[in-house]
């Protein structure tokens, strides 16, 4: 999902952010959270993450117009401590009430060496790695997952246990003068699209790398769910008045200088960045190996400077989005 497409065109970053935007705002967002959301799916967009850009325009748009979320909501701080924060997200969508813990959780980390911030009833939060890159601006590792509860699908009934769930995660670590280390993914280790007897016969070849994807999705499921509130009786009734609003999300916020000196750490993602990609005999079907974090860098880098390449079928869709929302095209066609 995530390499370049075949069939593309070019889309300057800016046009699209002004597009995702009113596309937004016509939905009934409100117009801070639909200039937020929209930064940060062509933010997506720019790293070549392209299963969670503005390809979620779309269905994003929908659930807002729909009332599947709340597109007005209103946060409320459950509860804080100086070191740690709780959000009702109101049944909204996960974005502007998950950047608004993980900045509460900075602030806190500057200045006790850790901060932790929680949101509960919310939708879809995106790509986790919005808010670890976030906390990682500021000087800071971070952590960050979405769950759900009581588990991380509605229902697992008859499915694969290999499919057991697959809740975004993120680690994040900052660099000096390599790439930064940033693994921005989720929990199971097959994607959502990879289904079939190929992929069956793996469970017999690598049960134990399922077995650990099983694991890692029910650790974020309860880490993302019951730990961040989603079994309060509070949760199930957000749920029945917005459907879309089953999630949590968490972040843990560290500051990088909490036990060695900032430089010292930062200079150790260096040396390990550099020594993967120079002693690693890369994976087959591959020219070289790096650690998470470099490619999506080389993709800003590029993106940034001659357009993101955004897959033909996802420009269409984006047209169509802006003739059923009355949102003019602000690119070339």
């Amino acid at each position: 999902m995530n390499r370049p497409p075949a069939e593309f065109g070019r889309i300057p970053p800016d046009p699209l952010r002004t597009f995702g935007t009113q596309c937004l705002e016509r939905a009934g967002m409100l117009a801070d959270h639909a200039e937020q959301l929209a930064r940060l799916l062509v933010d997506s967009d720019l790293r070549g993450v392209r299963s969670h850009g503005t390809r979620c325009l779309p269905g994003y748009c929908g659930s807002i117009s729909s009332r599947s979320v709340n597109p007005r909501p209103e946060f409320r701080v459950l509860k804080e401590t100086d070191v740690a924060i709780h959000i009702d997200g109101d049944g909204s969508l996960g974005y502007a009430p998950m950047m608004m813990a993980t900045d509460a959780a900075i602030a806190k980390a500057r200045v006790k060496g850790v901060g932790v911030g929680a949101v509960c009833n919310i939708g879809h939060y995106g790509s986790a790695g919005h808010y670890v890159r976030r906390a990682m601006d500021e000087g800071c590792t971070a952590f960050s997952v979405q769950g759900a509860f009581p588990q991380y699908y509605r229902s697992n009934q008859d499915k694969r246990a290999a499919h057991y769930g697959n809740p975004p995660i993120c680690f994040g670590l900052p660099s000096e003068t390599e790439p930064p280390l940033v693994l921005d993914a989720a929990t199971c280790i097959l994607a959502d699209y990879q289904r079939g007897e190929e992929f069956e016969a793996l469970e017999e070849m690598i049960p134990a790398a399922l077995f650990k994807s099983m694991g890692y999705t029910a650790i974020g499921t309860l880490l993302g769910g019951a730990f961040v509130g989603m079994a309060a009786q509070l949760s199930r009734e957000v749920e029945t008045r917005w459907k879309g609003s089953r999630n949590g999300g968490l972040i843990w916020v560290m500051d990088i200088g909490l036990f060695a000196p900032a430089e010292e750490f930062r200079q150790g993602v260096d040396e390990m960045v550099r020594l993967a990609r120079e002693e690693l005999i890369p994976l087959r079907g591959y020219d070289e190996a790096t650690l998470p974090g470099a490619v999506e860098q080389r993709f800003e880098e590029e993106y940034s400077r001659d357009g993101i390449k955004l897959a033909t079928e996802h420009i269409r869709s984006l047209v169509e989005l802006g003739q059923e929302l009355d949102v003019p095209v602000p690119w070339s066609q």
